[in-house]
């Protein structure tokens, strides 16, 4: 009894369930999403999605978990508290929609091959988590010349993109099902405590979109039914050669992978601050190593999804949680084990769990626009443009594909006599995280009148422009269509460091 009450004071607090509740809704969401994307609407077989990339986000996680429970409790005993909250961890938000819609789905529809998309899709996620293990080390170093409003402008637009609006267009889909549970949440944030006493508004709100769905017919017992086939034991397993395979046609994804990984452990290390100034002070550059070895281990067991540290540990620590919802959590994950979130979808649908994306999405930018200065909210406003145009080509190419044809195939000059600008949507959607987070840095610098910043940054476009990184299909030396945007970055950048003569003798 004795030994239940030290675990209940130490590592459970009074709001330990509301976290995690919370905190799964989240992940839930995010693995309804490749559920439904993959397996649901693009057919991909349940031995890639059942058997393999489930399995791995539930290592990756489980290992995540418990690692970021035992640095709560060395925290604690080192600091002689019981009040420590662990910091949230899982599969990040954006990456996952990113993965899935400009990697694995885009893969799969030329290729026809569902496992050379994972295939390529674990090496993307591997790649990722070393670039995570060397921003431990650099972090430092981008912070010092990266202007925070376009490292932040970057990840606010692209969570308003891939998960609010995505996720937005998806709950309209099936309004009867969904719109009400969306306006619920947003009402539950506003009053900032539970409508029904000692009930999460979170469960409510999944409670409220399975009811409806089940009342409208939206789901049976038959779908149940064949859901439970799907039940049995997925064990992990080691996809060492799979991630080598995918390594060599890992190229034209560089400019997805690199940016949002850069973004991603930068959200790690904002993160693990917000915990410091939340008087939980856990050691920044371990905790970017420990994600980027999990999104490591992650991708080894067959996971595409790269692990991050969660922005949310004030929240919880100001419910009064402590770590206890992180040993939940590993518990939870286990169910990616046995095909169980399958199940839940059939009575839970993706169309009512991908609601809290949509949440998630705008609480981060809204965010992100509170804690910036006013005169920066047009970076965030930049950086916004071309991840709505790589949102829009991608829309626009699945079209096309359901009426059995292509861009190229049609032929941009006749998009251009209707008026259409598809080639303006093309060059933008290529490399468009990079040139997303460059277009806004080189603005902030212009804001600062550090102009010969902004001078390299148009350089660095330039050179980017030069390898095919940004505004083509794939990387190689000095495409053509590289080859006018880098001369169009050098007479910026020229522009820019006559500016900085002209304005250095005023200064």
């Amino acid at each position: 009894m004795n030994k239940l009450r030290f675990i209940k004071d130490h590592y459970f607090g009074q709001g330990e369930w509301e976290a995690y509740f919370g905190l799964f809704g989240d992940v839930f969401s995010k693995i309804a999403a490749i559920i439904g994307v993959l397996y649901f609407a693009e057919g991909f077989p349940a031995e890639i999605v059942m058997g393999k990339m489930l399995p791995g986000i539930g290592v990756g996680s489980i290992a995540g978990c418990l690692i970021y429970f035992g640095e709560a409790y060395v925290l604690g005993k080192s600091e002689n508290r019981t009040d420590v909250t662990a910091l949230p961890f899982g599969i990040s938000s954006t990456q996952v929609f990113a993965w899935i819609f400009l990697i694995i789905v885009p893969i799969y529809h030329q290729t026809g091959n569902a496992l050379l998309a994972w295939q390529i899709a674990i090496a993307a996620c591997c790649l990722g988590g070393f670039i995570e293990i060397i921003g431990g080390f650099v972090s430092s170093f981008l912070v010092r010349y990266i202007p925070n409003s376009a490292l932040m402008g970057n990840m606010a637009a692209g969570a308003l993109v891939w998960l609010s609006f995505n996720g937005f267009i998806t709950v309209f889909q099936t309004p009867v099902i969904s719109v009400v549970p969306l306006f619920f949440i947003i009402l539950a944030f506003k009053m900032k405590k539970p409508f029904i006493k000692k009930i999460p508004n979170t469960l409510l709100i999944l409670v409220l979109g399975a009811v409806l769905s089940w009342v409208t017919g939206y789901c049976n017992v038959a779908g149940l039914r064949e859901s439970a086939s799907m039940f049995g034991f997925y064990p992990p397993s080691l996809s060492l050669m799979d991630v080598f395979a995918g390594f060599g046609k890992i190229g034209p994804y560089l400019s997805i992978i690199v940016p949002l990984q850069i973004a991603n452990f930068i959200s790690t290390m904002q993160a693990v601050q917000s915990a410091s100034m939340s008087g939980d002070r856990y050691p920044v550059k371990r905790s970017m190593i420990l994600d980027g070895v999990t999104t490591v281990i992650s991708s080894l067991t067959g996971s595409p999804f790269p692990t991050s540290v969660y922005y949310g540990h004030p929240g919880w620590k100001k419910v009064g949680a402590k770590s206890g919802y992180a040993l939940l959590m590993a518990a939870t994950y286990f169910t990616c084990f046995f095909g169980l979130p399958l199940i839940i979808l059939e009575i839970i649908p993706y169309e009512v769990i991908i609601i809290l994306l949509v949440f998630v999405g705008l609480t981060v930018s809204a965010e992100v626009v509170d804690n910036l200065e006013k005169e920066y909210s047009s970076v965030i406003f930049v950086s916004l443009f071309p991840i709505l145009a790589q949102y829009i080509f991608n829309i626009i190419n699945d079209v096309l594909g359901v009426a059995g044809t292509s861009v190229a195939e049609i032929g941009v000059e006749k998009f251009a006599q209707a008026s259409v600008m598809v080639s303006a949507f093309q060059v933008l959607s290529y490399g468009a995280f990079a040139s997303s987070l460059l277009y806004a840095a080189w603005m902030a610098y212009v804001y600062r009148r550090k102009f010969k910043l902004a001078g390299v940054t148009a350089l660095i476009l330039a050179f980017l422009s030069a390898i095919g990184f940004i505004h083509c299909e794939r990387i190689c030396w000095l495409p053509a269509q590289g080859v006018v945007f880098s001369i169009v970055y050098l007479a910026i950048g020229s522009l820019c460091f006559v500016v900085e003569a002209i304005e250095k003798p005023e200064r």
